[in-house]
């Protein structure tokens, strides 16, 4: 028994023209009506014949396979739809699964530092595996020298001197004086210093009164600079080389720099030269420096490009300079956790024109063409807690952290 839908398809040995017979009289009819109009004609040219004939089973192509029903495709999609729900599902179980063991990990290891376990993890990485390669330091050697308010008091009146000459290039209308400035630096000591200082009996060290001073000065700069709507990156940018310039000035008597014929051997000679100095100084308490890469140092010195090259090998050098104990430290966080982008760095001022002497026909922080090629020096700061602590509340800054970067175009 044939089912109702099942085509049966019969071929005539003279014509070989396919019939079909099922239920539907239509298509019964459809066969035999094509039947008969080649059998009218059957000594007729072969291509009339042929023609006949393709246009024939393209009839019978397009009655015989018919798209598919509406019904047909829902019922496709009613099978794929659950598929998706449970992949949907799956992925969803995956990533809450992962959310929880991070929880769970991050409570066991806070646990774990609470009850002081796992030392070792907890001591500061100073000789740790980087990119495959054990880093080296440079560690000052001497102990902190006695604070010295007179340099110390001298770097922050350069500062004034740098801020109202550049403030004042900034300004068409109105001039700012010396005593203006020291009026609202004053007004501003008065009213914050109760904060500042938190209360108990003891007396602030010399060096704590010289941070709340350097915090006064620099809250008064960064106030003045955004009443006045003064455009702040070209004004860090030349406030920063005076301010460093008056501070080279000031340590010619004590800070003598080397004088290797290498330049970037004398930059990071220098580098040192300058760290020792702030330490004598009692700025910082110790520093500590990472010896570049041998191959970063090799291929920086070998890449001088010769007159007649028609292209140059970029390559740069990076090391870093660690400042601990900063004096100026709890100023510096405390005037950019309210906002402000200009705060006391001496030490990078001071080592910024310390490597522009190291390279006098090049630029620091910019490029500067000289003799074919292109040198840039850029430094940024960064504040580390030397001990690790997986609670966040716990994060105390101890180091100023200087990343230099010499690359050479």
């Amino acid at each position: 028994m044939l089912s109702p839908l099942t085509p049966i398809v019969a071929f005539s040995s003279s014509s070989l023209i396919p019939t079909s017979r099922s239920e539907d009289d239509g298509c019964f009819q459809l066969g035999m009506s094509m039947k008969k109009q080649c059998q009218r004609h059957p000594n007729s040219n072969s291509d009339q014949y042929n023609q006949k004939r393709r246009a024939i089973l393209s009839t019978i192509s397009s009655a015989l396979f018919l798209p598919m029903s509406s019904n047909a495709v829902d019922d496709y999609f009613d099978d794929v739809t659950p598929m998706k729900e449970l992949t949907k599902q799956l992925r969803t179980s995956v990533v809450r699964g992962a959310q929880i063991i991070d929880k769970i990990d991050g409570k066991w290891e806070r646990f774990s530092d609470d009850l002081h376990l796992g030392k070792e993890r907890n001591k500061p990485k100073v000789d740790g595996e980087f990119d495959g390669e054990t880093k080296r330091f440079v560690k000052s050697t001497s102990d902190v020298g006695a604070f010295d308010e007179t340099f110390a008091f001298a770097m922050l009146e350069e500062c004034d001197k740098a801020f109202i000459s550049c403030f004042n290039a900034r300004q068409e209308q109105s001039t700012l004086t010396k005593e203006k400035l020291l009026s609202e630096i004053n007004n501003t000591m008065r009213l914050v210093r109760k904060s500042f200082f938190p209360s108990s009996k003891e007396t602030p060290t010399k060096e704590q009164e010289y941070n709340f001073e350097c915090y006064s000065h620099f809250r008064v700069y960064n106030e003045m600079l955004v009443q006045q709507k003064v455009a702040f990156l070209p004004f860090q940018k030349q406030f920063q080389s005076v301010v460093g310039r008056s501070i080279l000035q000031l340590a010619q008597k004590s800070l003598v720099l080397s004088a290797l014929n290498d330049q970037l051997q004398n930059a990071i000679a220098s580098t040192d030269i300058v760290a020792q100095f702030l330490l004598s100084k009692g700025i910082i308490t110790s520093w500590e420096r990472s010896i570049p890469s041998d191959d970063d140092v090799e291929e920086f010195s070998t890449s001088t490009s010769s007159s007649t090259d028609t292209f140059y090998v970029s390559s740069d050098v990076k090391y870093t300079l660690a400042l601990n104990g900063d004096i100026t430290l709890n100023s510096q966080l405390l005037l950019q956790e309210l906002g402000y982008r200009l705060y006391p760095s001496f030490g990078r001022w001071l080592l910024q024109q310390c490597l522009f002497q190291c390279f006098p026909d090049r630029g620091v922080g910019e490029k500067s063409s000289g003799r074919g090629e292109d040198v840039t020096v850029v430094i940024d700061d960064y504040y580390m807690d030397t001990s690790y602590n997986s609670n966040p509340d716990l994060f105390e800054v101890k180091q100023v952290l200087l990343n230099i970067v010499i690359q050479r175009d």
